[in-house]
């Protein structure tokens, strides 16, 4: 018995028409739209540097006053997030977070003097921040330090309208005690 191929060929021409059809179209974008700073407006990249300048200050008072946890809410805690550590190690978030409680829970005070910073506004929703500084830290058991240049790198993403740092970078030379 024989069969009509018409049907049978005209129902995978069709296949084939619709398949190729939907891989030609563009890809609906669901994701946010950024602007790059070369279409921004001044005003906007001036805004946008105003808000990671208070950010950042509001951090690094957090520093002075040694409170981790407070510290850390300024980084977005996800698994993509990433440090370099001012030993050269990498390190996630709680990584981090660890470093940092350690030094902090041998500190009796921290005082945090920027010398420099950057900001870069990359797009509307991406800014590099490089700062350099000194420290000046009296343990716990009253011996005082110095680190005399500490520079760093924070990569600053808006999600969900929040600035979160989502990379730190930080390189310091050994401290140096005080006499």
């Amino acid at each position: 018995m024989k069969t009509n191929q018409v049907p049978q060929m005209l129902a995978v021409v069709t296949a084939l028409f619709l398949f190729a059809a939907g891989c030609s179209s563009p890809a609906k974008d669901n994701d946010a739209k950024t602007t790059a700073v070369s279409a921004m407006a001044p005003e906007q990249k001036q805004a946008i540097e105003q808000e990671i300048s208070s950010l950042v200050n509001g951090f690094f008072q957090q520093v002075e006053k040694l409170d981790i946890e407070t510290c850390m809410t300024y980084f977005e805690n996800t698994p993509d997030f990433q440090a370099v550590n001012p030993d050269g190690t990498f390190g996630d978030y709680n990584a981090l977070k660890k470093l940092n409680a350690d030094g902090f829970s041998q500190m009796k005070t921290l005082s945090v003097v920027p010398t420099k910073e950057v900001i870069r506004v990359l797009t509307d929703s991406l800014v590099l921040y490089t700062f350099s500084m000194e420290q000046d830290a009296t343990l716990k058991t009253g011996q005082k330090i110095k680190y005399e240049h500490v520079a760093g790198t924070m990569l600053f993403t808006k999600i969900n309208g929040a600035w979160k740092a989502t990379f730190y970078h930080e390189s310091a030379l050994a401290p140096v005690a005080v006499k």
